[in-house]
């Protein structure tokens, strides 16, 4: 059984349409991989993502994401966000 892989587009990175409220995209990835190379693979510029959540965390997009992780990515609109670095673990 293969885990699915949910993610979570906020803002300008979610598909037209959906308004403020994200739906999960469900994604099945067959190996760990760089959460920027995963982006590449969405589509989505790494340039284009304010803050990346994996699992309910802040992390670097050098981060690595497995099969079965939730992500969530907010835009670079989202400034509130804009020292999250400061608390990433």
């Amino acid at each position: 059984m293969k885990a699915v892989t949910q993610v979570y587009l906020f803002g300008s990175l979610s598909p037209k349409g959906q308004g403020i409220r994200s739906h999960p995209i469900q994604y099945e990835l067959q190996d760990p991989a760089p959460l920027k190379e995963f982006l590449n693979s969405l589509d989505i510029g790494s340039d284009q993502v304010q803050l990346a959540m994996v699992n309910h965390r802040a992390v670097s997009l050098e981060q690595v994401i497995h099969p079965g992780d939730r992500i969530a990515l907010f835009p670079r609109e989202y400034a509130i966000f804009v020292d999250w670095k400061n608390f990433r673990k």
